[in-house]
């Protein structure tokens, strides 16, 4: 088998055809080039398809990977949360607001002042930041579009073309 790269396989495809068309070759002689380009071209998206599955799997492999360290650090993330409140009731529990050792200074600090919102509705409207956020309805203006009407401000138009692996 040649070392032939998959895009030079479907030029040469392009080009055999172009030459089929003004008729410089017998049909046995298309049929067979044909088939060979064929084959070996279709042997070469095979190749790329392995490899694109197994990069695919790889991928998954390393999203559930981050799922799972995600879950861990949530995990170390809590006990030391639980860990800091368990020395902090100790301190309180001793009496004391500060504990000074050689490592480390303990201090039980006061806690932060917050609002809490009680009823939103009730607030005056200097105190309240107003957004609207406008979204566009895509699928209402494609059905428009496609029964004929004109949306200003709109139109339709075909993406790129993708491929399709079964």
């Amino acid at each position: 088998m040649t070392n032939t790269t998959a895009i030079a396989l479907a030029t040469n495809y392009e080009k055999l055809q172009q030459l089929v068309e003004t008729g410089e070759f017998s049909p046995e002689d298309i049929a067979d080039t044909l088939e060979g380009i064929e084959g070996e071209l279709g042997d070469k998206l095979d190749a790329i398809m392995h490899h694109v599955r197994n990069i695919e799997g790889q991928a998954k492999t390393l999203d559930e990977e981050s799922k799972r360290l995600s879950d861990r650090k949530k995990s170390f993330e809590n006990q030391a949360k639980n860990l800091k409140k368990y020395a902090l009731n100790c301190l309180l529990a001793s009496g004391l607001d500060k504990l000074k050792t050689t490592k480390n200074t303990f201090t039980a600090r006061a806690g932060v002042v917050r609002v809490i919102i009680d009823n939103e509705a009730l607030l005056p409207d200097e105190l309240v930041d107003v957004q609207t956020i406008t979204a566009p309805d895509k699928k209402s203006i494609k059905e428009a579009i496609e029964n004929g009407l004109e949306i200003p401000g709109a139109h339709l138009e075909v993406g790129e073309r993708s491929l399709m692996v079964r």
